[in-house]
């Protein structure tokens, strides 16, 4: 049998067609609330740009609504993108989180753009996404974050980092790559691997290995701690999680074409022309994307688990309609939470 493992709920804020940008935000919201009756460890919500089926555009502020809203699991974001922006800022948006809802706030820290470079010149003309910046990016956020001026510029020691709180946000790397998980065990960070992304395609088994190899404890953890992150679309049977997914499906088949549109309904999606003569594109989004009915993605997702020895186990999905996304997150709660 599958180890039990806490489980994490990781929401994008999907917008789909005919629906407001709101209505995407408060559906967030409102399957926060769901998922933390349900019994999820955390819940994190995402930092995407100039994507309008992904409308979660700034997760600090999502997170101040669901420090309200949510009383026991635990929030953050998946991630900040921290080439865009000061670690000086980032760590006063955490203290004040953590301030709001003490011990509950986990911080991601990604560097990937999210598949759109223009970005940077936007948020940042001067940002660098290159590796060696990253790094030193994020030790001083840890610093800022620890009230350690040993990692802060020298101009900066008479600054202080408010609010003080008596903890501070739970950095965490979020990794698609062997050299992200290794930068992950080099700081000192729990590692969250993203196995739905397209460029971690049979990587995971390296990445997990090359995090635990370069793991140094430090203030944040003293052994590697790792949760694995899947698309996991459930359904009460394969069939209609399928049909479900074809909101997906017909999204990335525009995508692939330049074309960043929300997500259709399921029955306009299913029977949409571009979606003809696709079927090796789709099969190919299936490989990494998990769709099906309950029990036989728990038991996919536990082999994988399993094999990498995951700590904990990230959940997401994207539908159409709200209430198929919460049950998606019910059937997979109960076989594997």
């Amino acid at each position: 049998m599958t180890k039990r493992r806490p489980l994490i709920a990781f929401d994008q804020s999907a917008c789909g067609a005919g629906r407001s940008h709101a209505d995407a935000l408060r559906d967030t919201l409102t399957l926060a609330q769901q998922c933390e009756q349900q019994g999820y460890h955390r819940f994190w919500v995402s930092e995407h740009h100039n994507n309008g089926a992904i409308v979660g555009s700034a997760p600090e502020v999502m997170l101040g609504a669901l420090s309200v809203l949510t009383g026991r699991m635990r929030i953050g974001a998946a991630g900040i993108l921290l080439p865009f922006y000061a670690p000086f800022k980032v760590a006063e948006q955490f203290r004040v989180l953590e301030a709001l809802a003490p011990g509950r706030i986990d911080l991601g820290l990604g560097r990937s753009p999210g598949g759109d470079p223009q970005i940077f010149s936007v948020l940042n003309p001067q940002g660098s996404s290159a590796r060696e910046g990253f790094e030193a990016k994020v030790r001083e956020l840890l610093g800022w974050l620890r009230d350690d001026r040993s990692v802060m510029p020298e101009d900066a020691h008479r600054i202080d980092a408010l609010p003080r709180n008596p903890g501070c946000a739970l950095p965490w790397m979020l990794v698609t790559s062997v050299d992200g998980a290794r930068t992950a065990g080099g700081l000192g960070l729990p590692m969250c691997f993203n196995y739905s992304a397209e460029q971690s395609r049979g990587i995971e088994e390296q990445a997990f290995a090359a995090y635990r190899a370069a793991f140094m404890a430090g203030a944040h953890l003293d052994a590697p701690y790792t949760a694995l992150m899947f698309f996991a679309l459930a359904a009460d049977t394969a069939e209609q999680a399928r049909y479900l997914f074809s909101s997906r499906a017909l999204w990335r088949i525009r995508l692939d074409e330049g074309v960043r549109a929300p997500i259709e309904p399921p029955a306009l999606a299913h029977a949409h022309s571009l979606m003809r003569g696709r079927e090796a594109r789709i099969a190919q989004q299936l490989e990494i994307n998990l769709v099906g009915d309950a029990g036989e993605l728990a038991r996919r997702i536990g082999e994988v688990a399993d094999r990498v020895g995951a700590d904990e186990i990230g959940l997401t999905n994207w539908a159409y309609h709200l209430e198929d996304r919460v049950h998606s997150h019910r059937l997979l709660a109960q076989r594997l939470g």
